[in-house]
């Protein structure tokens, strides 16, 4: 009788322990293969037993951790009782996480690597209207960066080339690029009897703006990340592949509020004689990034550390941005939805705003909002992406993880 009610203690036991587990393994198998963790992530995680009494998360003792705020390419270990390790997750360790809130309206003008193909024209030459790049293979959005091995940074470069005495009439070379990849094609210039002069027969450009909200400046090296989305270029629809570029402060005009289907937007300008606050140096999926070299616009005492994925929590948060003359102010939102990515996407976190200071003056989230820092328990856990068309008090937010890469 004894044995028997042993036996049916321990599988008691047994079906309880299994019970209580079943939740954290369904949450601890969704881990994605790849995140960003800090120490402390691990140490709250732990102390807040965010999977399970049962379950601690455990770093290598001994990791060769890289510096100038570079990322640790490490080994997340997931441990039952503290002593069986159940699964295993790669992470990139982020040591240098103390930062600079931003919030404020900022604009961009980028530069392309090369020129950008915007369409094509036709040339009056002597034997009629000819056009030169039918035939070659260029399309639009296409970036030529070399003719006859000769880098091409403008449109003044495009004009030296094809005219200089080596190259004027004859068949020439181009590099360009396309979706970030580089092919060769040939064109032959003719000579336009209006310009007096050889072309190409296309319409070029090699800059693009916009503006946006800046996420965090590194106190470390005042390197910045923003939008929290792509800069797209207007006419083409795609991203604009940045060589170089600048961030000025932004003059706010006013707000149109938005509504169902109706997106609201902050109406701002920026001054191009202004001197520029800093320098951009990439524009892609997650942002736009550079560094800040006017440090007077800084905030020393807005300040937080950033947090990876493991620090999300459902519940209340806040959002900072710059609506109108009273500078960068903090709203309460609340994160409704924590998505589980196994790879990187802009849509990590849905959002909705519930202070009625900013639901009155913007209606919820609106165009230039983009990349307002989502601040929660102190730290800069992502950045405000898009706005619900049918709800603009409702959108998404990227996971810091994507960002803080570039």
């Amino acid at each position: 009788m004894k044995k028997v009610f042993f036996i049916s203690f321990i599988l008691i036991l047994i079906m309880t322990g299994c019970a209580l587990l079943v939740p954290s393994i369904k949450q601890i198998n969704s881990l994605p293969d790849d995140m960003v963790v800090t120490y402390n992530d691990i140490e709250q995680a732990n102390t807040l037993d965010s999977f399970s009494p049962l379950i601690n998360l455990e770093l290598p003792k001994n990791i060769d951790v890289a510096t100038d705020g570079e990322l640790t390419n490490t080994t997340l270990s997931v441990k039952l009782f503290n002593l069986f390790t159940i699964k295993k997750v790669n992470v990139r360790l982020l040591t240098d996480t103390d930062v600079y809130v931003g919030g404020e309206t900022v604009g961009f003008n980028l530069f392309s690597d090369g020129v950008i193909c915007m369409g094509s024209n036709a040339v009056v030459t002597d034997s009629g209207t000819e056009n030169p790049t039918k035939d070659s293979g260029l399309k639009e959005g296409d970036a030529i960066i070399k003719i006859e091995g000769t880098e091409i940074e403008n449109i003044q470069d495009v004009d030296r080339v094809i005219n200089s005495t080596d190259n004027a009439g004859r068949e020439l070379n181009m590099t360009i690029r396309r979706g970030g990849e580089e092919h060769s094609i040939k064109v032959t210039p003719v000579y336009d009897l209006l310009a007096k002069k050889y072309k190409l027969g296309i319409w070029v450009r090699n800059n693009a703006s916009g503006v946006g909200t800046l996420t965090y400046i590194k106190q470390s090296n005042f390197r910045f990340g923003a939008v929290g989305h792509p800069i797209v270029d207007s006419s083409l629809g795609e991203n604009f592949l940045v060589d170089s570029g600048n961030i000025y402060k932004c003059r706010l005009l006013g707000i149109k509020k938005g509504e169902k289907n109706n997106p609201g937007e902050i109406r701002s300008s920026i001054n191009l004689m202004d001197d520029s606050i800093g320098v951009a140096d990439t524009n892609c999926k997650y942002g736009v990034y550079g560094n800040i070299l006017n440090k007077s616009v800084i905030d020393a005492t807005r300040t937080a550390t950033l947090g990876g994925r493991l620090s999300v929590k459902l519940g209340d948060a806040k959002i900072y941005c710059s609506l109108d003359d009273g500078g960068v102010k903090a709203y309460d939102i609340k994160i409704l939805k924590a998505n589980k990515q196994n790879s990187a996407d802009d849509k990590s976190m849905t959002i909705k705003v519930t202070d009625k200071e900013l639901l009155e003056k913007t209606g919820g989230i609106i165009q230039g909002m983009s990349g307002s820092p989502i601040v929660q328990n102190g730290k800069i856990v992502g950045a405000v992406t898009h706005v619900f068309l049918d709800d603009p008090t409702r959108g998404y937010g990227v996971y810091i993880d994507w960002m803080i890469d570039n």
